[in-house]
């Protein structure tokens, strides 16, 4: 018997890079493949849950990425560290004898990878390759967004681009150092460094077009995590006689935005948050859960209040519940973008109280 082809993923630190690479990792033969996920102390139970090995290598620090993405700061991608964490995975390959890596995130592996020359395919978001069709627009929270405002759309995406252009000309550089000092060729910009040989756009063409698509790259659609149904855990002590409204902000999100769902008024619709640890919504009409099965929420929900974040749009969109959005950072406003072009939803960023008890009145009572 040959032996078994060995598989390393490497996702983000963060709950949805690591549920959409295990949906990728279960349409992989296991007969064929012995399939390993780089260790994280949050997500390891579910990892090992599908049957997987783990393996320990350095990653960035997903606290620091966070908080620097909200400030458009990149200083988290600086040649010392990009050099710590690619010469770890360079030996992390070798020791384990890897045919073939895949990463979500994974700004260095594609330099590992050429280096041990192994096989690289890299998971993206449609708005984050070179041949996007559309435009990312400068987030709401950009210094230069108040400045854009009021001039003509052509001259602002105009302008857009420019300054993009050289964002990403600049993220590229301490790559750059690194692959002249490792003997690989250097890049145009970083949309062409975290590229893979091949390259799997995980959104609904719908929502993010492509133009020029070459063979390398191809749509996979939303690689949507269901858990097991048998979880009904939210149910509990769940009152179903009102209209209920979902509460998923992800590991991003800033639940202070939301402390006026305490007041007595919204006490006509049963919410049920998901993710908020510090218990910020208290009120009686609001059940707070550590933990829920998102899908079957959502098919009980007549509305979703959430951030944004890929994993939770398209359990929105694929049971059919508008979405109100609190954005945590610039990627996740792109989404929202998406949303509000296609209907499935708007931001709520701008939103007065005054705003919200509208907005969800219109929706629940539709």
């Amino acid at each position: 018997m040959a032996a078994k082809k060995i598989l390393l993923f490497f996702p983000f630190n963060l709950l949805s890079h690591y549920l959409r690479c295990l949906v990728l990792a279960d349409t992989y033969d296991k007969t064929e493949y012995s399939i390993y996920f780089i260790s994280s102390v949050s997500y390891d139970h579910f990892v090992l849950q599908h049957g997987y090995k783990t393996f320990s290598c350095q990653q960035f620090d997903v606290k620091q990425v966070m908080e620097c993405s909200k400030k458009f700061d990149f200083s988290w991608l600086n040649k010392p560290v990009l050099e710590k964490i690619m010469l770890d995975q360079v030996a992390t390959i070798k020791d384990l004898n890897a045919d073939l890596v895949i990463g979500d995130v994974a700004p260095t592996l594609k330099m590992a990878a050429a280096i041990t020359g192994t096989q690289y395919v890299s998971l993206l978001n449609g708005y984050m390759t070179r041949y996007y069709a559309l435009n990312r627009k400068i987030s709401k929270t950009h210094f230069t967004y108040n400045l854009l405002n009021g001039l003509p759309p052509a001259i602002v995406i105009w302008l857009t681009n420019i300054g993009e252009n050289m964002s990403f000309k600049r993220i590229q550089q301490p790559f750059n150092s690194l692959r002249l000092k490792y003997g690989l060729f250097p890049l145009p910009n970083y949309l062409y460094e975290i590229e893979g040989d091949s390259s799997l756009i995980c959104d609904m063409q719908k929502l993010f077009p492509q133009k020029n698509l070459p063979t390398s790259f191809r749509f996979v659609g939303p690689l949507v995590y269901h858990y097991p149904d048998g979880n009904n855990s939210w149910l509990t002590d769940i009152p179903l006689d009102k209209k209920v409204i979902c509460i998923s902000l992800g590991s991003t999100g800033d639940w202070t935005k939301l402390g006026f769902l305490n007041d007595s008024y919204y006490a006509k619709y049963t919410f049920v948050a998901t993710g908020d640890t510090n218990k910020v919504l208290s009120a009686a009409h609001i059940v707070s859960r550590d933990f829920v099965n998102l899908a079957q929420l959502l098919k009980r929900s007549a509305l979703m209040i959430c951030h944004g974040g890929n994993g939770t749009i398209y359990h929105g969109i694929i049971n059919k519940v508008y979405m109100l959005c609190l954005s945590s950072h610039f990627e996740q406003e792109w989404n929202i973008d998406a949303l509000e072009r296609n209907g499935y939803g708007k931001s709520a960023d701008k939103f007065t109280e005054l705003d919200w008890r509208i907005e969800i009145e219109a929706v629940v009572v539709k």
